[in-house]
């Protein structure tokens, strides 16, 4: 018999009887627990209520729908869970053990401080040659197995399994720890699960789970002290023990970015044996309450993976799994996780794998799931500070070195902000539109057209002609700000006069397209303007600010098949959220050769209201950072980041101190200069210009009109 054979053997027969030195009554009688009083939708039936229905009875609506009904989850959660008996936190501390040269690799052996009398032995791989600046980070869970972590760090037990071993060879730090009952944390040649009811003497309102959830994190405290080691991207990983744990750390760890899981659950509704998790282990005692019938349990699994929602998330599922059977509501489940991560935008982020075979993670699984995780845990973030203190050398050769090097790392920013706001690049269109009405104006000719971009949705826009002959004129794209009526005013229309950038531009000699965004003018879904819940609905893997960056430039391939346009001279303004289009069209489409961003943010670093960029409900632009929030993070990028990739073609940011909707807009001033390094290395310096003025939120003649005479000096 295989190995791999006799572990899952070994596996099954857990599922028949509790493990040596456990027994259930004796916990019971041994902590006095009584039934948890948990009145909940999911109590009471064996169907699974659905994720996307609210406690009440209704729809999920919205973000702030579902984190309402979430935060009751992990409520219900951590009354199954429970909680320690009070002890001082210990600070991040770890002690080494020994080290080892592997070759590939140098394996470290260390124990880590997470109570103040207990420490989690583990192994630490580094990759080499050593990381000299912060690598991506795996934690690499172990299965049911005595040996801990010596199976996935290659030591002993399925080579299959060898987690760490792989993704050390692929660059990354990893940390195989052993969880309680487990390697090192039972006396040799014991069980898994050695020494439960001493543990539940000393933590009698605990459990297994939320002693490893707790250790985790502790890991997590340590492992950002460490230099090797890039706290924006560490990750999870296991198979079966591995797995569970690993989606139970990732619920109760916000730092975790990514999570994979293989062969961990089924529901509790559908299991043979649901006692698997209270009488023949310790991991949930208090589910033991619920298994005579599993109907009064309050929660389910479907549950608590949903609660990891948006975070990149990777499942491998068995169809023929023999120690998580009865598989066969998986495919429903995770289709509505999908729509879960759809409410952010986020769709994308769950991989769920539901493939036939056994309790097993084969290798094409894993080669799968190594290359998501490339994918999914953002860029290095030293990439984003690139260019701050870097002065370009006057010898060209040097020139070139630094230039070359700023192209990588801008790859890595882009990726970094693909992987919050989604893909930004849009189909395949040959460009049309249709003239709906036109009319004389002083100075130009406006005419309303519609078109039709790629998914059938039209966009009605207007389009302004300067009277003056021209056959070759610069093109400009102009984006309204956050008003219901969208175009109207940036085209005259309406609101305020220093705002209708339109009709000024087209008398300069510009040929405009100023079309609605997403949710305003003839775009508004039926929740009303600037309401995005209907669109998160139609486009579950996009964020708004992904959907307008998508929807501005093919604007721009519409501007440029205009007869009279020259397509190497395109531009594009805002004020406000057109500032913020402006900005990121830029930054991704190299057909905008300047760019200006009037009034449309604060540094996120400065920033009082967060929240404004990933609303709960309402305009969510960016519904993914939502995730970093919860982890007490700043974004991972900052708007001088957005800025830096714009160079060396144009770009002019304009502020004013007094900004009543970015308080602390003030501030982005002094950054947009700090990035006047990646111009130098262009000798584009001319090209980057930046402006702060007293006022309102407002763009005033005087700097329409020294912005008009750069934009002139730029694009004729």
């Amino acid at each position: 018999m295989s190995s791999t054979m006799i572990l899952i053997t070994g596996a099954i027969l857990m599922a028949a009887n509790p493990w040596p030195g456990w027994k259930w009554e004796e916990w019971r009688t041994l902590t006095g627990a009584e039934k948890p009083d948990l009145l909940t939708p999911q109590v009471g039936t064996m169907d699974l209520v659905p994720l996307m229905r609210t406690d009440d009875g209704g729809q999920v609506q919205t973000i702030k729908d579902w984190e309402t009904k979430r935060d009751r989850i992990l409520s219900t959660l951590e009354a199954i869970l429970g909680e320690p008996t009070p002890f001082q936190k210990v600070p991040a501390l770890a002690e080494m053990l020994g080290e080892e040269d592997l070759g590939d690799y140098v394996r470290r052996h260390v124990r880590i401080a997470t109570e103040p009398d207990d420490w989690v032995p583990a192994f630490l791989l580094l990759p080499k040659p050593l990381p000299t600046a912060p690598t991506p980070t795996m934690l690499v869970i172990h299965q049911t197995v005595p040996q801990g972590k010596e199976e996935p760090c290659g030591i002993k037990g399925s080579p299959e399994l060898a987690f760490a071993v792989e993704l050390v060879k692929r660059g990354c730090v990893c940390l195989a720890p052993d969880m309680i009952g487990f390697g090192e944390r039972i006396p040799e040649g014991a069980n898994p699960y050695a020494g439960a009811l001493e543990f539940y003497r000393k933590h009698p309102k605990w459990s297994f789970f939320g002693k490893m959830a707790w250790d985790i994190s502790r890991i997590m405290d340590w492992l950002e002290t460490l230099p090797e080691v890039d706290p924006r991207r560490i990750g999870s990983i296991g198979h079966s023990h591995g797995a569970y744990t690993t989606i139970m750390a990732t619920i109760h760890e916000p730092r975790i970015s990514a999570a994979v899981a293989s062969c961990g659950f089924n529901t509790l509704r559908t299991d043979p044996s649901p006692n698997r998790w209270c009488h023949l282990t310790s991991l949930m005692p208090r589910v033991g309450f619920y298994v005579e019938d599993i109907r009064a349990a309050p929660l389910d699994w479907h549950e608590i993976v949903a609660c990891i929602a948006p975070r990149p998330y990777f499942n491998w599922a068995t169809l023929a799994d023999g120690v998580f059977p009865n598989t066969e509501n998986l495919e429903g489940i995770f289709s509505e996780l999908k729509q879960v991560y759809g409410l952010y935008g986020a769709a994308d982020n769950l991989e769920p794998n539901l493939v036939p075979g056994a309790h097993s993670f084969p290798a094409d699984g894993r080669n799968k799931a190594y290359n998501w995780l490339k994918a999914h845990l953002p860029a290095r973030t030293e990439a984003l500070r690139f260019g701050q203190s870097v002065i370009p050398p006057v010898e060209e050769g040097a020139r070139a070195s630094h230039r070359k090097e700023w192209e990588r790392r801008r790859g890595e920013i882009r990726q970094l902000l693909i992987r919050d706001i989604g893909p930004v690049e849009p189909p395949e269109w040959t460009p049309s539109h249709q003239v709906v009405e036109q009319s004389e104006r002083e100075g130009f000719l406006e005419k309303k057209i519609r078109y039709v971009i790629p998914g059938g949705e039209t966009v009605a826009a207007y389009l302004l002609r300067p009277s003056t002959d021209g056959t070759s004129l610069p093109g400009m794209l102009v984006f309204h700000q956050t008003v219901p009526e969208g175009k109207e005013e940036p085209a005259g229309h309406s609101g305020r006069a220093s705002l209708q950038f339109g009709p000024e531009l087209a008398r300069r000699g510009y040929l405009v397209l100023i079309p609605d965004s997403i949710t305003a003018g003839e775009r508004v879904y039926p929740e009303g303007a600037f309401h995005t819940e209907a669109f998160y609905r139609l486009h579950p893997n996009l964020s708004a600010l992904g959907k307008m960056i998508r929807d501005g430039r093919l604007a721009i391939t519409l501007l440029q098949s205009v007869p009279g346009v020259d397509p190497t001279r395109i531009g594009a303004m805002g004020h406000s959220l057109g500032a913020e289009e402006a900005l990121f069209v830029a930054a991704f489409d190299e057909r905008v050769k300047v760019s200006v961003a009037s009034c449309g943010f604060a540094p996120f670093a400065t920033e009082a209201n967060l929240e404004r960029w990933a609303r709960p409900e309402w305009f969510s632009y960016i519904p993914c950072l939502r995730a970093d929030l919860r982890a007490g993070w700043l974004p991972a990028w900052d708007f001088e980041d957005v800025i830096r990739l714009v160079a060396p073609r144009g770009y002019f940011n304009y502020q004013t101190s007094g900004d009543e909707i970015f308080p602390e807009a003030a501030a982005i001033h002094p950054l947009v200069e700090a990035t006047c390094p990646i111009w130098k290395l262009y000798g584009a310096e001319g090209r980057l210009r930046s402006r702060l003025d007293p006022g309102k939120h407002d763009l005033p003649d005087s700097a329409r009109g020294e912005i008009y005479d750069w934009l002139d000096g730029i694009l004729k």
